[in-house]
């Protein structure tokens, strides 16, 4: 009996790994595209270039700034505000913006076949540099893919030893524009003299006495008025008083 039982649960258990692997396979997959779409799809990624072709980006987009490193952009239109907020940060660290022309259908077409990966169409802008390792091209059509972008951009720069401050270029470029009117520069304003002050009044100087002519009197000298002698104090006068009869008489005469 258990001969044969044993034969009748091996297609459930084979039903079963079948089952779990597709599941797996599906959770693996969705996995996959999650990665895919919050992660992978914005990492710039190196491309292999075909001989010639960063020559060829350099004759169309032009040289760049001496002492600058190219950052090649195609389809800069997409991007223009970004581009043109990154543009003096990318100049500090050293590279300089060179957008391709959209009027060579040649180059546009080579740019979008190293742009494009799987099914999924190429997005817009691009940019192109060479770090390290070789070339390097980044869809920037995503905040994520623009701070990678900026990232690398200034990774690549430290490695390369550019100095922090503002490239020769860029020095020479902003000392050749004007900072403001040029107008003529006055000197230094002229000293303050101090006027002399007027030397101090000399004290007045007392009269001397006139000299004595013959037949002058001889002045006295005033005795000083002893402490304990003191000058007669005077009688203070009566009060004067009328009698009666007489303020009767002055009421009789009034009447």
């Amino acid at each position: 009996m258990t001969s044969s039982a044993a034969p009748s649960q091996l297609p459930r258990i084979l039903l079963g790994v079948v089952i779990g692997a597709v599941l797996g396979l599906l959770m693996l997959g969705v996995a996959l595209a999650a990665w895919w779409l919050a992660v992978a799809r914005h990492t710039p990624q190196p491309i292999v270039a075909p001989e010639g072709f960063e020559a060829r980006l350099e004759a169309a987009a032009g040289p760049a700034a001496f002492g600058l490193a190219p950052v090649y952009v195609h389809s800069a239109s997409s991007g223009a505000d970004w581009l043109a907020q990154i543009a003096p940060e990318l100049e500090s660290q050293g590279y300089d913006l060179r957008p391709t022309p959209p009027d060579d259908p040649v180059l546009a077409r080579e740019i979008e076949r190293l742009a494009r990966r799987w099914a999924e169409p190429p997005r817009r802008p691009l940019l192109i540099w060479r770090g390290p390792t070789g070339l390097v091209l980044c869809r920037c059509d995503h905040p994520r893919a623009r701070a990678q972008a900026r990232q690398l951009l200034a990774a690549a720069a430290s490695l390369d030893g550019a100095p922090s401050s503002t490239p020769p270029a860029v020095a020479s470029r902003r000392a050749a524009e004007p900072a403001g009117p040029a107008y003529p520069r006055l000197g230094p304003p002229p000293a303050k003299t101090v006027a002399p002050s007027a030397p101090p009044a000399a004290p007045a100087r007392a009269a001397p006495p006139a000299p004595a002519l013959p037949g002058d009197p001889a002045p006295r000298a005033k005795a000083p008025p002893s402490p304990g002698r003191s000058s007669p104090a005077r009688p203070a006068s009566p009060r004067r008083t009328d009698p009666p009869e007489a303020r009767r008489d002055a009421d009789s005469l009034f009447f």
